[in-house]
């Protein structure tokens, strides 16, 4: 099979590579890169990526081997793809997997616009070519995968339904949500109207890997657990909400599997733990109890965060971001200005966490059944009986042992934190 993919210097999409490299006896690659902002070209990216991918020596190679290098230009017409190279994707493309998305969420709309939507469409435009070539010469149809998001629905105030073939999202929680709703939406179209042979895949909170507990990106749920093990947040808020987290290795087997597979090739396949999903308190006392037992700060006191109701929190955050405004403003220091960034990028991620969502996963678990080998998604948390036996261990302290053992992917400097400690014992005892 030939393949078309998008985003593989992301998170999800390697390991997607990785598992086509296993499950497709004959795979080929043409990979979309860009240069990235530091200069790297697109051969340094790509060797970059292969290198990190959990493949032998062999099967590095052959990737290698197997692969086409892109460039591209998302603002340019035809993506910028030179016109031999765009002529060579459209004969021979099978398959077209779309991962790449800036999933950032404080940006701008029309700078985040450009990746989330821009992109589709062009994406797309690439696919209707490909899918017109294949059937003015009598070939196989062609197949494209678009990786959206569950959180393309925005705020809602019940359970998120599953209603392929509609798509009703209620006010997105930000920009990254409401653009990737726009594409969507534009996706759903060509579904609807045209017929075409689409397969949307909408994960939740993509976390590391069930298998290790690795990941490549510390972002969201774990920004908040750093916070808990450094005496960051005192308070935090919405205990019972389900934070439907998915491991990146069960969204990649799914994916890989739908692909390779080749058996389901229209409709909407929801990645959610839907019902299994761990609160917000199951992953907090998880995580107290895991950096407590194996901090590698000796004396270094994790207290405990106090749960309270959510208009104290957001007011106590905004308290926070309004002092540390007023403090740069009038001392012009940049530790206040890098307090305010650092608490705007936390306010992206409560909307993940401190919003009631809850995922219909029943549709999508009778689908993965019929056409995947991964009907659900591993359970995160540790269940215990009513007399505190446990009775199914899900995979969070293989996470949790990660972010220890990484400081968060350097995010947290132990030597800093052990200082602060000695410092704390020293002022005592004066």
């Amino acid at each position: 099979m030939i393949y078309f993919i998008t985003g593989v210097t992301g998170t999800v999409v390697p390991v997607i590579v990785e598992e086509l490299m296993r499950k497709d006896a004959d795979p080929k690659f043409y990979f979309a890169i860009r240069k990235d902002n530091d200069g790297n070209g697109i051969e340094y990216r790509f060797e970059s990526v292969v290198h990190s991918l959990d493949l032998d020596p062999a099967e590095k190679q052959k990737l290698s081997e197997r692969s086409t290098l892109v460039e591209i230009d998302v603002e340019r017409e035809k993506l910028g793809i030179a016109p031999e190279m765009y002529s060579d994707l459209v004969k021979n493309t099978e398959k077209i997997l779309h991962g790449a998305a800036d999933v950032r969420f404080d940006r701008p709309y029309e700078e985040i616009k450009i990746s989330n939507v821009v992109f589709s469409h062009k994406i797309y435009d690439l696919f209707d070519e490909i899918k017109n070539h294949r059937k003015q010469n009598s070939q196989s149809d062609a197949t494209l995968y678009y990786i959206s998001t569950g959180y393309a629905y925005g705020i809602y105030d019940k359970i998120i339904p599953e209603d392929f073939p509609d798509f009703k999202p209620g006010t997105p929680d930000n920009t990254y949500a409401q653009t990737k709703a726009e594409a969507k939406i534009f996706i759903l179209d060509k579904i609807n109207r045209l017929n075409d042979r689409i397969v949307l895949f909408e994960p939740t909170i993509i976390g590391g890997a069930a298998r290790t507990g690795k990941t490549k990106t510390y972002n969201l749920h774990y920004v908040v657990l750093m916070l808990g093990y450094l005496g960051k947040l005192p308070f935090f808020t919405a205990a019972d909400n389900q934070q439907d987290i998915v491991p990146v290795d069960w969204v990649a087997d799914v994916i890989s599997d739908i692909m390779a597979k080749n058996e389901f090739h229209q409709g909407v396949l929801r990645l959610a733990s839907g019902p299994d999903a761990a609160t917000v308190g199951d992953v907090h006392d998880a995580g107290y109890e895991y950096f407590t037992a194996n901090d590698p700060v000796p004396g270094h006191v994790i207290p405990k965060v106090r749960f309270v109701p959510r208009w104290f929190f957001y007011f106590m955050i905004n308290v926070q971001k309004m002092f540390n405004q007023a403090m740069y403003k009038i001392t012009g220091k940049k530790k206040y200005r890098k307090m305010v960034v650092g608490v705007r990028l936390l306010e992206g991620y409560f909307p993940y966490i401190t919003r009631y969502k809850v995922f219909e996963n029943s549709k999508s678990t009778q689908l993965l059944e019929k056409y995947t080998n991964y009907p659900k998604a591993p359970i995160l948390q540790n269940i215990k009986d009513k007399n505190g036996n446990l009775v199914k261990k899900g995979y969070i302290d293989k996470i949790l042992a990660d972010t220890l053992e990484t400081g968060w992917g350097g995010m947290v400097d132990y030597a800093r934190v052990a200082a602060q400690v000695a410092g704390t014992r020293s002022n005592k005892v004066k």
